[in-house]
């Protein structure tokens, strides 16, 4: 998904800079087209219904007589009836499309996401595509038990329901292949040979397939627990730095189950998280001057190039935000958002802060 989401960026980068949005008005569209909701099944489709509504409440806004782009006036009747046209011709690949448009040229962007039903005029608006982009995380969920070990990749913005997905199973997992019973010390040291065997093993199979996938931001283990401990020694130390918990997940678990707890822990890893995140910032601009806390310093930091991260307290309550989050999609400044506690915390400072490459000092 990393190299997705830099294809996404990419292209909106692309498509804005060459509408030459600072002076041309852009109309950007949320759809949410998730098939799954049965409302969007109908003739008329919800996001269809909403969407409708969006363009009264942008005629009423902008008054009745049009769009004006590219020097040419478009009715908003007009302007409707193209964008929800475009919509209904275009094949979905996600849940939601953003469409950025003139009503001349489109950009469409799938998101394998859920996104609200909007409609916004002038500066492209990237808030939700931003959000979204960072919130789609994957986890990947090991489950052991003496006979068989499970693995499971669970998307944490997918509905609960929806978010596991089944990799099979790597079967013949035993914490004791010589059996219980006569005990020797010669079968004492076979049976830990063959349980640390065992071990690295599975620790292979999980090292191989964390790494040949890059959209894993993280990993749990479960069923098991000895089990499990004696595989998290046997990690590469790359793996292992993004083994986050060692739940007691039963290996029966449901799909549901497994995705209900998978999404308690990563809510407290990303707490935790930005929590830690918004410390640093403090430190670094009591420190040494390596972060600003506060709308102008990050305009400046943007504008001359020192910021290495723009970070983002949601929800996002200003529109003066827009702007920055467009010139730090253009100068490929990473993006993350907070919530909960520090959110709260940042926006007792303004809601942005950024991380700076050296200090303005």
């Amino acid at each position: 998904m990393k190299q997705k989401i830099q294809e996404i960026l990419d292209s909106v980068r692309e498509f804005i800079v060459s509408h030459e949005y600072q002076t041309t008005p852009i109309l950007t569209v949320y759809a949410n087209v998730d098939s799954t909701n049965s409302d969007n099944r109908r003739d008329r489709p919800e996001w269809f219904i909403e969407l409708k509504n969006e363009t009264k409440r942008l005629e009423e806004k902008h008054g009745g007589e049009a769009l004006e782009l590219h020097q040419k006036r478009h009715q908003w009747a007009d302007a409707e009836a193209t964008i929800l046209a475009h919509l209904e011709q275009t094949k979905p690949q996600g849940r939601s499309i953003v469409l950025f448009t003139d009503l001349e040229d489109y950009l469409t962007v799938d998101v394998p996401v859920q996104l609200p039903n909007k409609l916004y005029y002038g500066l492209p608006q990237l808030r939700h595509l931003l959000f979204a982009l960072d919130s789609y995380k994957k986890y990947l969920v090991v489950l052991f038990s003496e006979e068989e070990g499970k693995m499971l990749e669970v998307f944490l913005t997918s509905p609960t329901e929806d978010a596991v997905v089944q990799l099979g199973k790597d079967g013949g997992v035993s914490l004791r292949p010589g059996g219980r019973t006569a005990r020797t010390q010669a079968s004492e040291r076979r049976d830990l040979d063959s349980e640390r065997r065992v071990s690295k093993e599975a620790a292979d199979q999980i090292n191989a397939y964390f790494m040949a996938d890059a959209e894993i931001e993280r990993v749990v283990f479960g069923g098991n627990l000895k089990l499990a401990h004696a595989v998290k020694h046997q990690l590469h130390p790359s793996v292992a730095d993004s083994l986050v918990s060692i739940e007691p997940i039963d290996i029966n678990s449901s799909n549901k189950e497994v995705a209900e707890a998978v999404k308690r822990i990563a809510e407290d890893q990303e707490q935790e998280h930005d929590v830690a995140l918004m410390n640093d910032l403090v430190a670094r601009r009591h420190a040494c001057g390596t972060a600003v806390l506060e709308s102008q310093g990050v305009k400046l930091a943007l504008e001359s190039g020192q910021a290495q991260k723009l970070v983002v307290a949601m929800p996002i309550d200003s529109d003066e935000f827009d702007p920055l989050l467009i010139d730090a999609m253009l100068n490929n400044v990473d993006i993350e958002f907070l919530h909960a506690a520090a959110a709260e915390e940042l926006k007792t400072f303004g809601g942005l802060a950024a991380k700076l490459y050296y200090s303005g000092k």
